[in-house]
């Protein structure tokens, strides 16, 4: 045999073999193969299988761990079979029910024997002799402490068992000489047989399980599992194509090429392909693509010419050496994917700013060249438009006509053919004076919260040469706006401050886009901001006040603010805490600019009544309660006299409508008050009548108001009535 680096060999048996990186021997994987059924409860396992032919019997084995490989390949194993009929009457004499098919123990052979054997130049023989004689490729100085030592001798001989495995994959010599095979040729077709295998290593050093099988004696039939799938194709550069099949129960494939639609072929590997599970390793060296075939596939790459049509054909063996018949492939072509000749754009000149001359050349011009395709990009690197239609493939000069139209940016050059393989030139710039304005931005909004933060934003302009934009503001839409930006943002928003102690009720913003040529565009449409009111509305303050035995009134001047939605008059005696609201004054209730006054009737009393008015604004601010006043009412006689009250509104239903009548034979002058309350507030007075009249119109309701009336007559000198029986009306 020939001497063989293992180290190399381990390296260049992998290379050899394609893509293969196996974990563990393919044998296991068989399925239409008999397999031992005994139980075992050793630590230590090998995995034996066995196929009949009729007229022979074979089995292969093999131990799980590397070491109990090396040690079983000098113990050896015994294998035995219980006996026949035929065999028990032919030697009636001896009782035992086995016979010793292997009275010398299998074992592997010496290198010596190996040498004496076989030729040298065997492949597998020579990769087996390697693998278990070979010697040691790891330097023990390498070694950085007894634990990595340990670890690569570990690597290293776990290496050795899986070239040794796989060299007995590959033939059936291998497998003979690493005594991992025996043939059975006494048999007879049809018969069971029952085969017991005995590893032999010394039970003081390895506990080794025995295993039985029982194998009906019939030829052997092949079927698709054991055949090779149809072969497919994937093109995966311009001119290498990856073949492949499905996996299945084969073992090893070889492969071979026919250029001449199958008169010759060629071997494309010299050592078998085997398959195996793809890792991150694979697709980072190979491709998502490829990984994924190698999923549930296995392949090899192939280097091929265009326009030549080629065939494939595959053979595999399996785990006992038994070859497939040959697979052949349908015709297999491969696809264009070379580029044309790369266009070199040589000069690209406006002219009046309107058009644009183009001109461009190539060194080589490809036979199935198509023609050109001139594209415009806004950007140096795109996305690139068509600008013109495909150009027939002599030319080499080309006028942009809406040059202007398409404002500045840049060309580009690209060369098709007959495939659609495309190559193109360098972009270069039109040099077209940019005088078109980009459009108004949209969908200006914002917002101003409560620290006087301003939040502004807008669409983004579908013109692709605008380079930002210059926001804008006023504090009336009467002023001139001003720049608020120092510079062209090319933000799609805007950040403001400002002061929120003002009697503004708006800001005031507009936005206007800017192009790399700097045209500014149409200011957006201007946007109204309410500023968040924080200065409390001026006071009411009071005009005067006269006061009666049974009545006083108030006179204000109405507060300077113009954001006052409410006027809230209160009262309460010396000995109560809280004030109690007894009239809510709206500004639609009074005469732009003119003092408005309130009278009270209170009931006697001898503890003095306290006045005050608070204003309120749109933002719920308060003025605070101003322009106290204090008033006693020394009291009053009620003398009771007849009165009755009727409601109702009117026709249009705009007003309520009161009617009453009171008896009182004085020649005193006298009147009476009409009293309301709205929806249960406090009663104020909202009018009065003269003696003798008898009805009263109150216009100043609103619809879905629930309104009570009363009425008091007051006779002079001291003198009231008892108040009225209440009426109530609903405004509709």
């Amino acid at each position: 045999m020939k001497n063989i680096d293992l180290k190399q060999l381990v390296i260049s048996f992998f290379l050899g073999i394609g893509l293969c990186c196996i974990t563990m021997p393919p044998i296991m994987a068989q399925e239409d193969i008999v397999e031992d059924s005994s139980p075992s409860q050793s630590l230590y396992q090998y995995s034996v299988v066995a196929r009949s032919y009729g007229d022979s019997i074979v089995l292969r084995w093999l131990p799980q761990d590397a070491g109990v490989w090396r040690l079983a390949s000098h113990y050896g194993w015994r294998i035995s079979r219980i006996k026949t009929n035929a065999e028990f009457d032919a030697n009636p004499a001896d009782s035992s029910i086995d016979v010793v098919l292997t009275p010398t123990p299998i074992r592997a052979l010496t290198l010596e024997e190996m040498k004496a054997k076989y030729d040298s130049t065997h492949f597998y023989v020579g990769v087996a002799a390697q693998a278990l004689y070979g010697e040691s490729y790891y330097n023990p100085q390498e070694a950085n402490g007894f634990e990595n030592y340990v670890f690569r001798k570990d690597q290293e001989q776990t290496q050795r068992q899986m070239m040794a495995y796989l060299a007995a994959e590959g033939h059936i010599d291998a497998a003979d000489a690493l005594g991992l095979r025996f043939v059975d040729k006494n048999v007879k077709k049809g018969e069971i047989y029952s085969y017991f295998l005995e590893c032999l290593i010394p039970s003081d050093i390895v506990q080794m399980p025995i295993k039985t099988l029982d194998v009906e004696n019939l030829p052997f039939k092949r079927d698709n599992n054991l055949l090779v799938p149809e072969i497919l194709f994937y093109q995966n550069s311009p001119h290498t194509a990856f073949i492949y099949w499905a996996k299945n129960k084969l073992s090893g494939y070889y492969v071979e090429r026919s250029e001449d639609n199958g008169k010759s072929w060629k071997a494309l590997n010299d050592a078998p392909i085997f398959a195996y599970e793809p890792d991150q390793e694979t697709y980072e060296v190979f491709g998502q693509t490829i990984g994924e075939i190698l999923e549930g596939n296995v392949g090899t790459f192939d280097s091929l010419e265009l326009n030549k049509k080629y065939l494939y054909r595959v053979k595999a063996f399996d785990a006992f050496g038994d070859y497939t018949p040959v697979q052949q492939s349908e015709p297999f072509e491969m696809a264009d994917l070379i580029p044309p000749c790369v266009p070199v754009l040589d000069f690209v000149i406006p002219e009046d700013n309107k058009i644009c001359y183009l001109e461009w050349y190539m060194e080589t011009q490809d036979k199935d060249l198509k023609g050109f395709v001139v594209t415009f990009s806004d950007d140096p690197s795109g996305p690139w438009v068509e600008a013109s239609e495909l150009l027939p493939p002599k030319t080499r000069k080309w006028t942009d006509k809406n040059a202007h139209d398409r404002g500045r940016g840049y060309y580009r050059v690209f060369a098709v053919d007959n495939s659609n393989n495309v190559s193109y030139s360098l972009s270069q710039s039109n040099n077209i004076e940019d005088d078109v304005a980009p459009s108004a931005p949209k969908n200006l909004g914002g917002a101003v919260d409560t620290a006087g933060v301003v939040y502004l934003q807008w669409n983004q302009n579908p013109e692709k040469d605008v380079i930002g934009y210059r926001v804008y503001f006023a504090n009336q839409l009467d002023h001139d706006f001003i720049q608020k930006t120092s510079q062209c943002n090319d933000e799609l928003y805007f950040w403001d401050t400002l002061s929120l102690h003002t009697l503004t009720k708006y800001i005031y913003y507009y936005v206007v886009a800017e192009d790399y040529s700097h045209n500014m565009s149409k200011p957006s449409d201007t946007l109204a901001i309410p500023v968040p009111d924080i200065v409390p509305p001026g006071i009411a303050l009071l005009q005067d006040y006269t006061q009666t035995d049974e009545s006083v009134t108030f006179t204000w001047l109405q507060s300077v603010s113009n954001d006052v939605v409410a006027y809230v008059v209160y009262r309460k005696k010396d000995n109560e805490m809280q004030w109690k609201a007894i009239r809510i004054i709206t500004p639609k209730e009074l005469e732009p600019d003119m003092p408005f006054f309130l009278t009270d009737y209170p009931d006697p009393s001898p503890v003095n009544y306290n006045y005050c008015i608070e204003v309120f604004d749109n933002s719920r601010l308060s003025s605070g309660k101003t322009g106290q006043t204090t008033v006693r009412f020394r009291g009053a006689s009620i003398i009771n006299i007849p009165l009755s009250l009727k409601g109702s509104m009117n026709k249009n239903k705009t007003c309520a409508e009161l009617t009453f009548s009171y008896e009182y034979p004085s020649k005193s002058d006298y009147y009476g008050v009409v009293f309301k309350s709205v929806n249960g507030e406090p009663a104020y007075a909202c009018g009065s009548f003269r003696r003798g009249e008898t009805s009263f119109s109150d216009c100043n309701v609103s619809s879905g108001d629930k309104v009570t009336y009363h009425i008091q007559m007051f006779l002079g000198k001291g003198k009231r009535s008892q108040k009225s029986d209440p009426v109530q009306i609903t405004i509709k």
